[in-house]
């Protein structure tokens, strides 16, 4: 993998945090962003690394349109984002306000980087080196956070909606150049 490619996978990946994060600062809780950050980070590197894993062993046993397979997978995952980010938005503001404790926070930050599993395994399936990979993801997860906690509490707008459609229009986009074999 080239530098651009980790550049648009910390792109596409960490803007899901970002919808999240706009919305966790518009709803207050930008006083916790450290946490926030923390807990995200960890989960940010520690589940596209088992997607990994899983993937590439996939690959060894089935080692035929492993391409085809990761590319399908990511772009239906951008469009379960897409949808999801058109979806009615109190679910998320009742989400939001639930993040004030640990436990909140901890099945929140699960719940965001299942689809770093999808992603990993994608990329398992091809070559990938799972510690540059894994670090890539937690480390713009990890900024694109702390920048929506900022943006989110000094606009208290709507602009988690527009960026979860973004970035499920990102990973469609990822997926389709995987598959294409640009990527």
């Amino acid at each position: 993998m080239t530098f651009i490619d980790f550049l648009i996978i910390g792109v596409v990946i960490g803007s899901n945090n970002l919808a999240v994060a706009l919305a966790l600062g518009a709803m207050g809780q930008a006083a916790r962003r450290f946490r926030v950050m923390l807990v995200f980070g960890v989960f940010e590197f520690v589940m596209p690394f088992l997607g990994i894993g899983l993937g590439a062993a996939t690959a060894r046993e089935i080692d035929l349109h492993t391409n085809v397979i990761g590319a399908v997978l990511l772009i239906a995952l951008g469009l379960l984002t897409v949808i999801g980010g058109v979806r009615n938005r109190r679910q998320d503001e009742k989400l939001a306000k639930q993040v004030t404790q640990w436990r909140g926070l901890v099945f929140l930050a699960l719940g965001l980087s299942i689809d770093n599993v999808v992603v990993g395994f994608s990329l398992g399936l091809g070559r990938a080196d799972p510690l540059a990979v894994a670090t890539t993801i937690a480390s713009f997860s990890v900024l694109f956070t702390w920048i929506g906690m900022r943006l989110g509490r000094e606009s208290r707008r709507g602009w988690e909606q527009v960026a979860k459609i973004g970035a499920g229009m990102l990973l469609v986009g990822f997926g389709a150049a995987n598959g294409m074999g640009w990527l």
